[in-house]
């Protein structure tokens, strides 16, 4: 049996934008970038005009509560999940599902013959490693290290990326296990009920979207492969179906890119799509 059908699915790229507290309610207001207003400070004798005595303008970021000058400092990863669950439940985060769900579909169709495709033809101890390196406790505590490396050094851009990994690592799994426990998907081996969507598949393409979203393709093309690497290895475990990766795939993109909506943008689409035996990442440089 084969899958004639190919499904391209391209990722809906964001405009970075700032987002206000207000904006944020509900994760579903419009992204929208508030307006930058300027604010009147006298600095230092030694920022200041020698000529003219007159004060450095600078840019104003006005918070309820507070004003602060420049970018906003990074959310705290080990306490910001209600304000990161807001931003995943957006439109963004739509869009991906949306875009995600033709494949989701068409795989559960495939989900036995995948399985036995995958028992047939993708080695066990090949795929090993994405057993181990795509388990959430792996994940996090490499993005706990790299979070760490960033303070111990004093890197301001190490220290943000390794939150932003934390964060998008929270936010997957928090979404992942809710809907595991909503759903009571039997597993194909039927070890538990709780198979659909895949927590391993999630937590590496969190992580490959938290990367491109930082470092760029020449980084995130190798991590996103290493997720799709995770995905098949959950197969050829017998831990899930393809259906199972695709939707974990989905939230993993989503909850990435819900804590990196200040970074710069995407540099690549990225297009997932079931094939006989699995699924199918495709990118498109921009």
């Amino acid at each position: 049996m084969s899958l004639r059908v190919t499904v391209a699915l391209v990722a809906v790229l964001l405009v970075p934008v700032r987002w206000t507290d207000a904006q944020d309610l509900g994760g579903l207001a419009a992204a929208v970038t508030p307006a930058t207003p300027s604010s009147t400070v006298w600095p230092d004798a030694d920022l200041v005009n020698s000529a003219d005595q007159r004060p450095v303008i600078l840019p104003a970021t006005i918070a309820p509560g507070r004003v602060t000058f420049g970018a906003p400092a990074p959310l705290n990863p080990f306490t910001s999940i209600g304000h990161d669950l807001r931003r995943f439940f957006s439109r963004d985060t739509a869009d991906v599902l949306t875009i995600l769900a033709p494949a989701i579909i068409i795989g559960s169709t495939w989900d036995k013959a995948g399985i036995e495709e995958s028992q047939e033809h993708l080695s066990k101890r090949v795929f090993q490693p994405g057993n181990i390196g795509g388990g959430f406790l792996v994940q996090t505590g490499a993005a706990v290290g790299t979070w760490a490396v960033g303070k111990l050094t004093g890197s301001t851009t190490t220290t943000a990326m390794g939150g932003d990994l934390i964060r998008a690592q929270l936010v997957s799994q928090t979404i992942v296990q809710g809907i595991k426990f909503s759903t009571r998907r039997s597993r194909p081996d039927n070890s538990n009920r709780h198979s659909f969507p895949s927590g391993h598949t999630a937590s590496a393409f969190a992580t490959a979207s938290v990367l491109e979203r930082h470092l760029g393709p020449r980084v995130g093309i190798p991590a996103y492969t290493f997720a799709s690497f995770v995905g098949l290895a959950r197969m050829s475990a017998n831990k899930h179906h393809i259906s199972d990766v695709i939707m974990g795939a989905g939230i993993g993109i989503a909850a990435g890119r819900s804590v990196t909506m200040s970074v710069g943008g995407a540099k690549f689409d990225l297009g997932v799509a079931p094939t006989q035996g699995g699924a199918a990442v495709m990118f498109t440089k921009k």
